[in-house]
């Protein structure tokens, strides 16, 4: 494939600016990208091609480590900007006479919110630009609960394909989080102790340090559950319980998280289920209500714990404990896997997603005191960072059409299935909001969670 256009919708943007481009150059830079490759960026923005060029050395060149000049000033030669009100129809002749060949291999990116979605296709769909060889993926969040992300895959659907349409989500670009299914599948050690017999738990912590900054405005009507858990935790948890299948391809890979998800048990009493909260006021940080752009009653979840569990053989009796906040006293995505062990020394397997890509199995060993007096040590491996960042091997993925990494539109109305369960029971006046201090670890509602059932977070 030596022929590509590439078009970016929302050019101007943070998410272009911090991560796209700089993707798009690492690409270039490594050989990545076809060698005919032209980036068409449009945005609403009323500029020519050298004032966006001005803007990315502004913008985007900063997140750029150890930018080649030479190699910068030969990508910015593929660039060509378009000025374009996605509302408007006559604004895309400007893109049908820019690209002339439609049959020509083409990925165009959403980088724009959703409630955009729709019309853009209907453009794009009217100049020819939905044909078979075109491709176009479609960021997060895909709707705010299921009717909105079946009324946006519903009518994306009228445009393009479900092959057509590659649906984003960063944290499946991950090296670290790609690696969970290479551990189930190559390693029999792990495979055959995969299920209840062996396992009495998993934990998956997913916690940052920064609090709202400059998002308030959109994390107030987000918040915890639909920012971090409906799509980046619950991909995770799929490919932690999903069965493997014999061929790891895309189809099958997206059908086994399918199956897995469509199998979240609904909660039965959710009141000891699930703990919703907000951080306070600690340690020189604002409390999240008196951050920018938040509602001054705001009930909105910075930090969500919750139990889960799957109604699957492999899994029957298998509690999943998930927690994840904001402005916490450590930033980490940690999956702790606790294996049935009756002496003290549970044994663990420790999966380190972030800050490194780190496999640890905790194990018993003898000690230097009595015979059989023994203590638990680490086995510890840490691979080196990845050489692509998530970005940056997604949009190489999708103009190689390999949809392995993204998510089919079945896995997300699953998802939201459940999660429309969680928030139908936020909304109640009733449901008690809890708090705790910005720089801690979380209320202590989260810790008597899985205290009350006889186990412990591990930190």
């Amino acid at each position: 494939m030596d022929d590509l256009d590439f078009v970016l919708f929302g050019a101007t943007g943070d998410l272009a600016m911090r991560k796209l481009f700089p993707s798009l150059y690492e690409a270039f830079r490594k050989n990545f990208l076809p060698i005919n490759t032209r980036i068409i960026a449009t945005s609403r923005s009323v500029f020519d091609t050298q004032n966006f060029i001005d803007e990315l050395e502004k913008k985007a060149k900063i997140h750029i480590t150890n930018c080649e000049n030479e190699r910068w000033q030969n990508f910015i030669q593929k660039i060509k900007y378009l000025s374009i009100n996605t509302n408007e129809s006559g604004d895309f002749k400007a893109l049908e006479q820019e690209i002339a060949d439609k049959n020509k291999n083409i990925v165009i990116y959403f980088s724009i919110s959703p409630e955009f979605f729709i019309k853009v296709c209907e453009n794009l769909a009217s100049i020819g630009l939905n044909r078979s060889k075109t491709r176009i993926i479609l960021e997060k969040p895909l709707g705010m609960d299921l009717k909105s992300c079946q009324n946006i895959n519903n009518e994306v659907a009228k445009y393009y394909r479900e092959e057509q349409i590659y649906r984003i989500d960063h944290y499946l670009g991950k090296q670290s989080v790609q690696n969970i299914l290479i551990l189930r599948a190559y390693n029999p050690i792990f495979a055959s102790l995969w299920n209840k017999h062996f396992i009495d738990h998993i934990q998956v912590t997913a916690f940052e340090t920064l609090g709202v900054e400059n998002r308030g405005e959109f994390y107030d009507k987000t918040g915890a559950l639909r920012d971090m858990v409906q799509n980046h935790i619950l991909q995770i948890l799929s490919l932690l319980a999903m069965k493997i299948p014999s061929n790891l391809n895309a189809d099958s890979i997206r059908r086994a998280k399918c199956e897995i998800l469509k199998k979240i048990k609904p909660p039965t009493h959710i009141d000891q289920q699930v703990i919703r909260a907000q951080y306070t006021q600690n340690k020189g940080h604002k409390s999240y209500i008196d951050e920018s752009n938040i509602a001054p009653k705001s009930k909105t979840e910075s930090f969500v714990a919750f139990k889960l569990e799957f109604d699957d053989e492999d899994w029957l009796g298998v509690p999943f404990y998930v927690r994840t906040g904001k402005r916490m006293a450590d930033a980490y995505v940690q999956i702790v896997v606790v294996f049935q062990n009756d002496t003290p020394y549970t044994n663990k397997l420790i999966i380190n997603l972030q800050p490194k890509n780190e496999l640890c199995l905790k194990i018993a060993v003898k000690n230097n005191e009595g015979y059989t007096d023994h203590v638990e040590q680490a086995l510890k491996f840490t691979q080196e960072e990845a050489h692509m960042k998530p970005y940056e091997s997604l949009i190489l993925d999708a103009i190689r059409a390999d949809a392995t990494s993204f998510n089919h539109k079945d896995e997300l109305e699953m998802a939201w299935i459940w999660a429309d369960k969680i928030l139908e029971y936020f909304n109640r006046p009733e449901t008690p909001l809890y708090h705790y201090k910005a720089g801690s670890f979380g209320p202590k509602e989260a810790f008597l969670l899985i205290q009350k059932d006889g186990r412990e977070w591990f930190e």
